[in-house]
């Protein structure tokens, strides 16, 4: 298995936005000199519980902060970009980061994000898949045209072209049927976000590897799972606190939603009350043998190679640090699962 960090900077007590993106550098270096694969970046904006706005951005630094580790965007808000623009900055980071760069695209939610930015509600409805699809074919070619409605362009060359070959890694961060196809049609993995319980994961696998039949071929690709996750031996505690971060964080981001208009502020708030504790019961969180039980288990029911463990919700720099620390020499050197790797790994020194 692949592991690695879900990167949120949201904000708590004691955490102001110096902090909580000072954490994202702490933590990009610890996991880096202790064998952690990859880093993911989220992106929000107008809220407190993500101050990076732009996670292609924060992604470009910490891909010069490090050397080893693969930095990705857990999701660059796609309907907000033209994909030409988009695909020329990944290109770029491509090539000056020796292909260390893994892109997740996704269409985000709130409405807020739209009327901002002037970008008409159409390109989220539409979903993400044309934005993907646009995005991969200007990776791809030296010259592309495009014919979608939401971006029509003729005959242009993006540069410059990526290292990567056909393209640097692409994720698609989707619940929807029809961006699941796209996905597999381009086989693309998807990213799985911190709210999906083991289920509706496997039922997702499930509906992916029938489209990709459909497509010709088997749909044995890694996605992306990310998981709530903390090693502390008080178990009790750590789930309360992880709780009472996890309400204090989504609240902090409780904006208008474009799936759910008249849905008022305060009623969500009672919902998220209630929400963030299933969601922190159904994750690895105590002490190492709990967490290394859970996983073992989520790899038999999902298959999962490839998971970004998300322990900010703990509200706490340093048992955030110190949870990682706990992970790479408590948990990952005694996971006893099996698995191919799609990518071959040559130096295998620090890797768990």
């Amino acid at each position: 298995m692949r592991f690695g960090l879900f990167l949120t900077n949201g904000l708590f007590d004691g955490i102001d936005d110096s902090a909580a993106l000072q954490l994202s550098l702490d933590s990009a270096q610890l996991a880096e000199s202790l064998g952690y694969e990859h880093l993911w970046v989220a992106e929000h904006h107008f809220m407190d519980a993500s101050v990076c706005s732009s996670a292609l951005t924060l992604a470009a630094f910490l891909l010069g902060w490090t050397e080893r580790i693969r930095v990705g965007t857990a999701v660059v808000l796609a309907p907000l970009v033209h994909p030409i623009t988009l695909a020329e900055q990944v290109a770029i980071l491509d090539q000056v980061s020796g292909g260390r760069l893994d892109l997740g695209l996704g269409r985000g939610g709130y409405s807020l994000d739209y009327d901002v930015f002037a970008v008409p509600t159409e390109r989220w409805t539409e979903g993400v898949e044309p934005s993907v699809a646009a995005v991969v074919d200007a990776l791809s070619n030296a010259t592309v045209s495009c014919e979608n409605s939401l971006f029509p362009y003729e005959s242009v060359s993006v540069r410059p072209r990526p290292q990567t070959q056909p393209h640097p890694p692409v994720y698609v961060a989707t619940g929807t049927a029809e961006a699941v196809e796209v996905a597999a049609r381009l086989r693309l993995p998807l990213q799985f976000y911190f709210y999906a319980d083991t289920e509706s994961r496997v039922q997702t696998i499930q509906q992916y590897r029938g489209f990709a039949q459909k497509h010709g071929w088997d749909g044995d690709v890694d996605h992306l799972h990310v998981i709530p996750c903390l090693v502390e031996d008080d178990e009790a505690s750590a789930r309360e606190r992880m709780s009472a971060g996890m309400i204090s964080w989504l609240n902090s981001g409780n904006h208008p939603r474009l799936n759910d208009p008249e849905l008022d502020l305060e009623t969500r708030a009672l919902q998220l009350a209630d929400f963030a504790p299933q969601v922190i019961d159904q994750s690895p969180i105590g002490p190492p043998d709990v967490v290394i039980e859970w996983l073992e288990a989520f790899h038999r029911a999902t298959g999962a190679r490839n998971i970004a463990l998300h322990m900010e919700p703990l509200g706490d720099s340093d048992g955030t640090l110190r949870s990682i620390r706990r992970f790479a020499s408590d948990v990952a050197p005694h996971l006893r699962i099996s698995g191919r790797r799609d990518r071959p790994i040559e130096d295998t020194t620090h890797r768990f």
